[in-house]
């Protein structure tokens, strides 16, 4: 993906912050987490919600929310590049072997690259929230009920999203990598 494309989904994420439903999302995601032993829970976002072009290739937009002091786990994606920036917080990422730090959306005197994590498939990457909950949007190659994930020590896998149109509520907690249902 070439800095047009990230400028594009920069613009993208952008708009999302100026939405109340995006404000009124992250509140119902707060509150799930508060209440889940799990290190996030998400949101998925529909593309035609998104009023500003996107690059060809993003088929999803997600919203997690992780919970402050504790690894997201490492896992990876086999079907998906995903596309991630970090929407408030601080914290490191540990991206295919390579740690960073993490910088926030807004955060000034930094270039759009420095922002955004890139992962292709395969990837084995791990984020690691410091201080607060954190909030990050994800753009991924794939659809929302085709997105799989694999655990990197276990090889667990699952889908984010059922496979079917019924969508019993519009946060879902993360299953469990190591137990629970998997795919």
């Amino acid at each position: 993906m070439d800095v047009r494309d990230l400028e594009k989904l920069h613009a993208a994420v952008e708009w999302l912050l100026g939405q109340e439903s995006l404000s009124r999302a992250l509140q119902h995601l707060r509150v799930d987490l508060g209440g889940s032993p799990e290190p996030f829970v998400w949101t998925t976002v529909g593309l035609d919600n998104i009023h500003v072009a996107l690059p060809a290739a993003i088929k999803s937009c997600w919203i997690f929310l992780l919970k402050r002091e504790v690894p997201s786990g490492s896992h990876f994606h086999p079907n998906s590049v995903q596309h991630m920036i970090a929407l408030n917080g601080r914290g490191r990422s540990n991206v295919g072997g390579v740690e960073r730090t993490m910088i926030s959306f807004g955060s000034a005197g930094h270039s759009i690259e420095e922002k955004w994590h890139i992962i292709g498939p395969g990837i084995p990457h791990e984020f690691f929230p410091e201080g607060e909950d954190m909030a990050v949007v994800s753009f991924h190659t794939c659809a929302a009920a085709e997105l799989e994930e694999v655990a990197s020590g276990s090889g667990a896998r699952r889908l984010y999203e059922p496979m079917s149109n019924e969508r019993p509520d519009t946060s879902r907690h993360s299953t469990p990598m190591e137990g629970g249902k998997l795919c």
